[in-house]
């Protein structure tokens, strides 16, 4: 029997001037969890990246305790002097000076999936969120990932040869990761609405 993972982005962050780790989720966003809840009631454990949008989207998922593992959060953006989005999916070492690359995000979120894994006992199904970038970049250890359209972050997800996304990640949408002797066996993308 293995374990599976769903990896989940946020629900819709409110559009605010705060630091990012402190935005939290729009009325719209709150709302668009609420109606998930029901999805995940034979979750088994739920964790979730530090930051506010993500905490929330968790709490409102779950009726049971939620770990919040650090390294679960989104991408340090750094000093950005430009727009560098595409960028960083040109060069998977680039990084704005005091920010990440995504070869360093997908290390530290390829470290606490793996532990996450471990935590699992067989049968157990685990709900994680993150946020899109994040989730991205751990699927550079397993998958190709190719830019469609930068101007709406549009991505190509490729697990063996076969596509699991073609277009954006919206908030909610979330992969299914099944696993057997602790390594992916197969990933299915399931979008929001």
């Amino acid at each position: 029997m293995g374990k599976t993972i769903l990896l989940m982005r946020h629900s819709i962050p409110e559009k605010c001037a705060l630091p990012t780790e402190y935005i939290p989720l729009s009325e719209e966003g709150k709302k668009l969890a609420k109606s998930r809840k029901e999805l995940f009631s034979k979750v088994d454990k739920f964790y979730t990246s530090p930051y506010k949008r993500a905490l929330e989207t968790a709490k409102i998922l779950s009726d049971e305790p939620i770990i919040v593992k650090e390294e679960l959060h989104e991408r340090l953006i750094g000093d950005a002097t430009e727009d560098f989005w595409l960028k960083q999916y040109q060069d998977y070492d680039f990084c704005n000076p005091g920010g990440e690359s995504l070869n360093m995000v997908s290390m530290r979120m390829k470290s606490a999936m793996d532990a996450i894994i471990k935590e699992l006992a067989d049968g157990e199904t685990a709900l994680v969120v993150s946020h899109a970038t994040a989730i991205c970049a751990f699927f550079l250890n397993y998958c190709e990932v190719a830019v469609l359209e930068a101007a709406n972050k549009s991505r190509r997800i490729r697990y063996h040869n076969q596509e699991v996304l073609h277009g954006k990640i919206n908030p909610t949408d979330y992969f299914e990761l099944e696993y057997v002797n602790n390594e992916i066996s197969k990933i299915t993308f399931r979008r929001s609405r």
